[in-house]
């Protein structure tokens, strides 16, 4: 297996692991209190945008040349660093607004 597939194989199994919690957290948000809940909709959806970009950056490497995919995979890593900042920070609000839910 070549340097590129592996790499697209790794960004595909992260892609589908980030899906999965995505849905995940989107399942929960009933567990949260109204003004929490507005914000992390908010911020479900701008993942669900960032993914989507990221899987036409990937569907866009899997299209290109050899030679092009060292160019290409620059601003797939730039979205991608986007998307895994943008996941982490609702896993943790989420995971905050819960534990002040509780607190309660």
């Amino acid at each position: 297996m070549t340097k590129r597939n592996e790499y697209m194989e790794k960004l595909k199994a992260q892609l589908e692991e980030w899906e999965y919690d995505i849905d995940r957290l989107e399942a929960r948000l009933d567990e949260v209190q109204d003004d929490a809940k507005v914000k992390l909709d908010k911020t479900i959806k701008d993942l669900k945008v960032k993914q989507k970009d990221m899987q036409g950056k990937l569907k866009q490497l899997e299209g290109a040349a050899e030679e092009a995919w060292t160019d290409i995979k620059d601003g797939l890593e730039l979205a991608w660093d986007s998307l895994k900042l943008g996941f982490l920070a609702a896993k943790s609000e989420f995971v905050e607004r819960k534990q002040q839910k509780k607190s309660k």
